[in-house]
């Protein structure tokens, strides 16, 4: 036996007996036996995951993915060699072992690929075919052969990722379109899309619909009149036509009418107040033209204004009037001697209003000329008469004052039958155009009526001069409305309604609106007819109440925006859905 001295693995010293022959490995193991010393620590590879949290390893795979993309692009110019490639997958190996790796480099890749999603063409075919290649190529790659497969498999990917986030969206909405007819939000979701299809220009007609006001108190505008659009219009007009419909719009026709009987009857009043009126303009004018008589001419201004005085006395009209002026005086127990007085010059005033109404009557054998000789003489007078006796400018002042409410009531008594002519007033048809032209000619029948160039606001009350006006206006809206709504070639509601399953179905897979009108397209929508036949009478009643009310119209309209709004956004997310570079060839 030999002695043999040994160091263990940690450090210490042995002296050892063994065979002579005995290798050095027997020699350790007769070592291990006997001293039962222990093995050298095998050596523990580095992990520089080791340590990080899941987020942390989340955003280092994020991190990963985008340096990937990057020397994928540095090696097509020629700055990366495939040794670079080959010592970054060995260095990501460890890291591509983790979950929050493998879901960070995913999204990452995703994150790189999403501005390609907005490059024109994206969502067709062809072009996610051709971005899925390009994404494929960018792929970092250690041979010509797995840059080949990257490409390829990129494009396949684009094609089949776009196909298959088409019939997913298409099956969706296929889907939730059977289900909308039966729920109460998908109900008003329908009746805002008819809505929508319907108006020429949906967003005008919601901003309209927001801010719409009644003209005159009571009547509440419809829709299709406030929104001024052809196809709003037509829809309007559509309902009003169907039974099963026409209720709320019916209803508002009634309410708007009513408004007008109630507004125009306000101004015209009863005859017996018009009564009460004239006997109170009687009492107080009274007072006033008799304390104007007892006052009498200033003189001083009579002598400034003598020359013209005696002008207007030389008239042929003036001289013929007092014949007649002294007739009336009679006829009222009076005994007229002095032109030159206030009294005097009052009954010249009557007597020439008496020639000038009878010129006005049919058959009378005063012509125009001589007319307007009379009107003018009149007027001459009055003008005259006012300076030289401040009095009776009051008096006449205050009477047109009184008189202002009486005229309103004759102009709205002549409106009231104009309104409704051939017919019982405040019901029947109403002539709208006949109204119209009637107020137009108000003022002029006021001139006709005082013989002076006045405005009607000094005539007639300023409140209710508006308040005829309004009634115009309201008319007009109306007219207006169903005048645009008798436009042809819209489509049904029904056919919107049974367009929209396609609709749904065909946008997301990329068919044209026409195929809305295919034969196969219709067959495939035969399911959702019969689910809407017992939806359709609420999504009808919904359109006809929101076509009635603009209030509620504008809710829906705004509903159908938000859609819109979501729809783009799930149209371009299906760009999203191909994500090639995530398929490229990888040692993951």
């Amino acid at each position: 036996m030999a002695t043999y001295q040994i160091t263990s693995p940690d450090g210490q010293t042995y002296k050892i007996n063994a065979p002579d022959d005995a290798s050095q490995d027997q020699v350790m193991a007769y070592a291990q036996r006997s001293f039962k010393m222990a093995k050298a620590p095998e050596q523990k590879k580095y992990d520089p995951t080791e340590g990080m949290s899941s987020f942390e390893r989340g955003a280092a795979g994020v991190g990963k993915a985008l340096t990937d993309t990057a020397q994928g692009i540095g090696q097509m110019l020629g700055l990366v060699s495939r040794d670079d490639v080959a010592e970054k997958r060995k260095t990501d190996a460890a890291l591509m072992k983790t979950t929050g790796g493998k879901v960070g480099d995913f999204l990452g890749n995703v994150a790189s690929t999403v501005p390609l999603a907005f490059v024109p063409g994206a969502n067709t075919m062809k072009g996610a075919a051709l971005i899925g290649s390009a994404t494929g190529l960018m792929q970092p790659s250690e041979s010509t052969s797995e840059t080949l497969q990257n490409t390829a498999l990129g494009g396949a990917a684009g094609a089949g990722g776009l196909a298959l986030g088409r019939g997913a969206a298409a099956a969706y909405q296929g889907a939730t379109g059977l289900i909308r007819p039966m729920t109460q939000k998908g109900q008003q979701e329908i009746a805002s899309e008819v809505l929508q299809a319907s108006a020429t220009d949906a967003g005008k007609a919601a901003q309209t619909a927001r801010n719409a006001r009644p003209l005159l108190p009571g009547s509440v505008p419809t829709l299709g009149q406030v929104a001024n659009d052809p196809g709003l219009a037509q829809l309007e007009r559509t309902l009003m036509n169907n039974p099963e419909t026409a209720g709320p719009l019916a209803k508002r026709y009634a309410e708007q009418q009513a408004a007008r009987n109630t507004a125009i009857a306000g101004v015209a009043g009863t005859p017996e107040h018009r009564a009460a009126i004239e006997q109170g303009r009687s009492i107080f004018a009274g007072e006033d033209y008799g304390k104007a008589m007892a006052q009498g001419i200033d003189q001083d201004m009579a002598k400034a204004l003598q020359p013209q005085i005696d002008s207007l006395m030389k008239r042929p009209s003036i001289q013929s009037a007092k014949m007649i002026a002294k007739g009336l005086a009679a006829e009222n127990d009076k005994t007229l001697t002095n032109f030159g007085s206030v009294e005097g010059m009052d009954w010249l005033k009557k007597a020439l209003d008496n020639q000038i109404s009878a010129a006005k009557k049919p058959g009378s054998s005063i012509g125009d000329a001589q007319l307007r000789a009379l009107t003018q003489t009149k007027n001459d007078l009055m003008a005259t008469l006012e300076q030289i006796a401040p009095a009776y400018k009051e008096a006449n002042d205050n009477f047109a004052k009184m008189s202002k409410q009486v005229n309103a009531m004759d102009v709205a008594s002549q409106l009231q039958d104009k309104l409704y002519k051939d017919a019982q007033w405040g019901g029947g048809k109403e002539m709208a155009s006949a109204y119209k032209n009637e107020l137009s000619k108000a003022l002029e029948s006021i001139k006709k009526q005082t013989g002076q160039d006045r405005a009607l606001s000094d005539v007639m009350p300023t409140a209710d001069i508006a308040t005829l006006e309004a009634i115009a206006k309201d008319l007009t809206r109306k007219e207006a409305a169903q005048n645009l709504g008798r436009a042809v070639g819209s489509p049904t509601m029904q056919n919107m309604m049974g367009q929209n399953l396609i609709n749904r179905i065909a946008g997301p897979l990329g068919m044209p609106q026409s195929f809305s009108q295919n034969v196969i397209a219709n067959s495939i929508a035969r399911p959702y007819d019969f689910v809407m036949k017992s939806a359709q009478p609420r999504i009808q009643g919904l359109l006809a109440e929101a076509v009635a009310d603009p209030k509620k119209a504008a809710e829906l309209l705004a509903m159908v925006q938000k859609q819109s709004k979501a729809g783009l956004l799930a149209n371009k997310s299906e760009r999203f859905l191909p994500v090639p570079g995530l398929l490229a060839l990888e040692d993951r």
